[in-house]
C-alpha cells in the first residue's frame, strides 16, 4: 500500500463535495496537472511512477498503477512509464475518460497559504507558504485570518489517500 497525497480544493469541497473522515474508504475522481505543482513544497508532493496511456481521439492520457488513476492533461510525454512529481486532485466539475480511484483516508489536513496582490485587485498563491492544521473529519469553515496575515487564507485540505499500487 502506498500513501498518495490528494488536494480537495474548497471550491470543488463546497459545491459538491461528500463528508468524509479518517479511515473512510472513498472514490474519488483524481487528476494530475504539472502546473500545479508549485502549489506545495517539494516534501508535500506526489513522487510516483506511473503508467501512462493516451487516450484515443484526444491529446491527454490516463496515468494508472493498480487502484490508482488520474487523468493528465497534455502530457509531456507518450504510452509508457512516467516520474511524476507534483499534485493529484480531486475533481467534481469535468468528467474525464478515466476510473476513479478508490482508497482509504488516513490523514486530512486544511491548507492555508499566503497570497500576494497583484494588477489591482487580483491576487495569486505564494508557493512555499503553505500551513497545515491537522483535522478528524473533512471541514472547510475558514479560519479568521490574524490581521498580520490578512493575505493567508485557506485553499482546501491535502488528504492522504492510501491506495494499491500493483
Amino acid at each position: 500500500m502506498t500513501i498518495v497525497p490528494v488536494l480537495i480544493e474548497d471550491w470543488q469541497y463546497e459545491c459538491c463535495g461528500d463528508p468524509f473522515k479518517i479511515g473512510d474508504r472513498v472514490t474519488w475522481q483524481l487528476c494530475y496537472f504539472n502546473e500545479l505543482g508549485e502549489l506545495l513544497s517539494p516534501a508535500e508532493r506526489a513522487r510516483l511512477s506511473l503508467g501512462v496511456e493516451a487516450i484515443p481521439d484526444s491529446e491527454d492520457a490516463h496515468l494508472s498503477s493498480g487502484e490508482l488513476h488520474a487523468f493528465w492533461r497534455h502530457p509531456s510525454t507518450g504510452d509508457g512509464l512516467v516520474e511524476i512529481t507534483g499534485v493529484l486532485y480531486e475533481e467534481h466539475h469535468d468528467v474525464h475518460p478515466v476510473p476513479k480511484t478508490t482508497g482509504t483516508v488516513k490523514r486530512i489536513r486544511r491548507l492555508a497559504m499566503r497570497h500576494r496582490c497583484e494588477d489591482g485587485n487580483v491576487w495569486y498563491r505564494e508557493p512555499g507558504t503553505e500551513t497545515f492544521t491537522e483535522l478528524w473529519e473533512s471541514d472547510l469553515e475558514p479560519d479568521a485570518p490574524a490581521e498580520a496575515e490578512q493575505a493567508r487564507w485557506g485553499i482546501g485540505m491535502l488528504v492522504d489517500l492510501e491506495v494499491s499500487l500493483r
